[in-house]
């Protein structure tokens, strides 16, 4: 992928707490360099081959421009450094990488119990969210 191609976000398409987290991301992607795939989608199968199927669900992944991926916390610095509003925050994610990744995971093996805390109505306004943006993006693509 060329170096200015979005970065492909990849979530759990059936995890409430995974649709809100990445909708709350698009809301700093003014520049639109985000592109979120659901992990269980034929692109995101597709995409994520080299991950091991019994892991692709276990947490986020992260394709960037020169197609290296990241996954779980690891994809927080990266992503940090394509959003503007983000930036600044990118060299702190990377040299913090081991809480970072920490937290990830204390989050990812409690989405569920996280996930309740996030309310009926903003999962909606999420699902909303990620519906114009892959619109968007397909809208762009014809």
């Amino acid at each position: 992928m060329p170096p200015d191609s979005p970065l492909l976000v990849f979530y759990d398409e059936e995890c409430g707490y995974c649709r809100w987290s990445v909708a709350k991301l698009l809301r700093f992607d003014r520049d639109r360099r985000l592109r979120l795939i659901a992990i269980q989608s034929p692109q995101g199968e597709r995409l994520l081959a080299d991950v091991a199927p019994e892991l692709r669900l276990e947490s986020a992944h992260l394709i960037d421009g020169d197609g290296k991926l990241f996954s779980g916390g690891a994809a927080a610095a990266p992503i940090a450094a394509a959003l503007p509003s983000l930036a600044r925050s990118a060299p702190l994610l990377r040299r913090l990488s081991r809480p970072v990744n920490a937290g990830y995971n204390l989050i990812a093996a409690n989405r569920e119990k996280v996930g309740r805390l996030v309310g009926s109505s903003s999962r909606a306004r999420a699902d909303r969210a990620i519906a114009a943006h892959q619109a968007e993006f397909l809208s762009e693509a014809q």
